[in-house]
């Protein structure tokens, strides 16, 4: 009897918090790019303009829908190696890696059992393993390649390297008292875990995985 209210307390617990994560999940904050675009913008010669044309393809890092259709198109997948191959691209994700709000989207989405499904599922169309059969001879793809040998994009890394603020997310944690409060404030504050405690006890939603378009 004693085992059984620790568990029927235990599950009580567990309800509760999921009730209290689902009536904050509509304010608690989510990876929406805004620290992203004002990172980007430190950086030399980058606008919002350009920060808002690769951000469709910076959103396979913080959805893993959007990383499966990435990785099952050889055009987008190319185009984002393209992007990557940016000391300004790599700025913007090393900062934001570090940010409490990523942390958020990450958890998030690693518990949410119904959206890893239907990554799966995207990984696994057999029309992208058409496209990769055909990526020799797709002209985007060998544009994104040859994107690669453009000298100036040699030049931007060597000033990068040279500049201390590249290297910022590994040296503030190691100079600055203040990184390491809104840090500690996620590790100890109860929606962080509440939300992908709710999706970890919540079946996926088999109709709408069904339903779920993947082309």
């Amino acid at each position: 009897m004693r085992a059984m209210k620790k568990f029927a307390m235990a599950m009580t617990a567990v309800v509760a918090m999921s009730m209290t994560a689902m009536a904050s999940e509509a304010v608690s904050p989510e990876h929406k790019f805004e620290k992203a675009q004002a990172y980007y913008t430190e950086c030399k010669h980058a606008s919002a303009e350009e920060f808002a044309a690769i951000k469709p393809y910076l959103k396979a890092f913080t959805d893993a829908e959007v990383m499966a259709e990435t990785m099952n198109d050889p055009e987008k997948f190319f185009k984002l190696m393209e992007i990557l191959n940016d000391p300004r691209t790599i700025h913007v994700m090393a900062n934001c890696s570090m940010e409490p709000v990523m942390w958020d989207t990450w958890l998030r989405g690693v518990t949410n059992y119904g959206k890893l499904t239907i990554a799966s599922l995207k990984a696994m169309n057999p029309v992208g393993m058409f496209k990769w059969m055909m990526a020799p001879v797709n002209a985007k793809v060998w544009k994104s390649m040859v994107s690669h040998l453009d000298y100036k994009k040699y030049v931007r890394w060597g000033e990068a390297m040279l500049n201390p603020k590249f290297y910022r997310p590994m040296t503030d944690m190691l100079t600055s008292l203040e990184w390491y409060e809104p840090r500690l404030a996620w590790f100890v504050r109860a929606e962080t875990y509440t939300v992908p405690l709710k999706n970890m006890v919540t079946l996926p939603d088999l109709e709408k995985i069904y339903n779920t378009k993947i082309n």
